[in-house]
């Protein structure tokens, strides 16, 4: 998702630095504000809730070393402000919507400059609620702009959006048009933030454990994988969901610090750890869901999992669908009615290929995932039987399939008493916990 506008607000802190990270991520600084609430924008004509921040500006003639010399020579226009541009310091006053407006302003004042706009790289600071602006960074496709919080009494926090996040924010214009806004944060802060998401902060202290080595080792094994882009990973469930400090608990932050710095990996090297809520008896290998065969990612039966059917709304299921509504959602492959479906199952009793026959006798065969979403059920793990008219599908479990089962782990812990490490074996096959630094 990309934004024209994106809030800060400090929650622990009093200020941020302005700055940029280099090819080895350090941070440089280049500029900074006491102001607790900064509003980052594109630099192109943006509508706020107080008018229009124009992209054009007076650009005054001189030229600074540091960000104090142009941060006062700033201070002596009401609309003045410091901008960085490719490792020099300029003052730049006002905003307006077009060069005609800079200008016809720059004469109106008696002001010597020129009407100018950044390229579409640039970012705009503003003061939260204004058309103010404190600062502006452009350094073309080299660097964008990053913000780090800065706090004199606890570790900082920030608010983005409803959450509170740890670490930096940069704000990337990946197409010359909206920002791309990563936070940059150390891999155990992030784990933090992923935990209470994933996994409710009321489990057992070793299913959390369990999931926050699956959280590190999923995202360090993704490291640069959106490089093109700016970041490693999403922030939703198209990786795993990360939202902060928010919902965090004494037992999530105690999960992640007695984990600290460990992930799983086969052969010395990082595994692929997906996870899931819940299998409903058995998980599947990789191959049989995803195409691609992984020896961590082996189908096993969970005897566990069963342990813990009275909190899981998914230890059992059933869904009707009509012939017409299974027509339906397989119409692009343009089948007539469908009058009978053949389900083949793995080893370990999951679904892996769905086998329509339409009433003019063309047959369709689906697998892998699409035996789950071709039809929108809950997993892959169903029997399926015709009534009349409909299908009707029971089963058991939420979600792929592949890896650890969240309920699984549930159980593992609460009723069996295994530990993270146990809980981990059991769902990856072969694989050894390794205490590193991944880079």
């Amino acid at each position: 998702t990309s934004l024209d506008t994106a809030n800060l607000e400090n929650y622990v802190g009093s200020g941020y630095k302005f700055g940029y990270y280099d090819e080895s991520y350090k941070f440089h600084e280049v500029g900074y504000t006491s102001e607790t609430k900064l509003t980052m924008m594109k630099d192109k004509n943006v509508k706020v809730s107080t008018g229009v921040v124009g992209c054009y500006h007076i650009l005054l003639p001189s030229k600074y070393n540091t960000f104090e010399e142009a941060k006062n020579a700033a201070s002596a226009y009401p609309d003045g402000f410091p901008a960085y541009y490719s490792g020099v310091y300029r003052v730049l006053v006002g905003n307006y919507e077009s060069a005609s407006d800079a200008n016809a302003d720059m004469q109106r004042r008696g002001i010597s400059g020129t009407a100018y706009s950044a390229s579409n790289r640039c970012i705009v600071v503003t003061r939260t609620g204004t058309r103010d602006i404190i600062f502006e960074f452009d350094c073309g496709t080299q660097y964008s702009l990053a913000v780090r919080p800065v706090s004199g009494s606890g570790k900082a926090q920030t608010w983005f959006k409803g959450y509170k996040y740890y670490g930096d924010f940069q704000y990337i214009r990946t197409t010359g048009e909206n920002m791309t806004v990563v936070n940059i944060v150390d891999i155990e802060d992030y784990v933090k933030g992923v935990i209470p998401y994933e996994m409710s902060p009321s489990w057992p202290l070793e299913a959390l454990k369990a999931q926050a080595l699956c959280a590190r080792t999923y995202a360090a094994k993704h490291f640069n994988y959106y490089g093109k882009y700016g970041f490693d990973v999403t922030a939703d469930t198209y990786c795993q969901v990360y939202r902060g400090t928010n919902s965090a608990t004494a037992a999530t932050d105690a999960a992640v610090d007695a984990t600290a710095g460990q992930y799983v990996t086969y052969n010395g090297e990082l595994c692929s750890t997906l996870f899931f809520s819940s299998d409903g008896g058995a998980t599947e290998s990789n191959e049989n869901v995803n195409g691609t065969k992984v020896p961590y990612l082996v189908g096993v039966i969970d005897p566990y999992e069963e342990a813990v059917a009275n909190i899981n709304s998914y230890s059992s299921w059933t869904r009707v669908l009509t012939q017409d509504a299974v027509t339906s959602m397989l119409k692009s492959y343009n089948v007539a009615t469908i009058v009978s479906i053949e389900p083949t199952y793995s080893e370990t009793g999951n679904v892996i290929s769905l086998k329509f026959t339409d009433a003019n006798g063309k047959t369709v065969t689906v697998s892998k995932s699409l035996c789950r979403t071709v039809l929108g059920l809950p997993s892959i793990r169903y029997k399926v039987t015709k009534s009349g008219s409909n299908y009707v599908f029971e089963g058991s479990g939420w979600g792929h399939n592949v890896g650890m089962s969240q309920f699984g782990a549930y159980a593992m812990a609460a009723h069996y008493g295994y530990t993270y490490d146990q809980i981990i074996g059991f769902y990856y096959t072969g694989v050894s916990l390794s205490t590193g630094v991944v880079r």
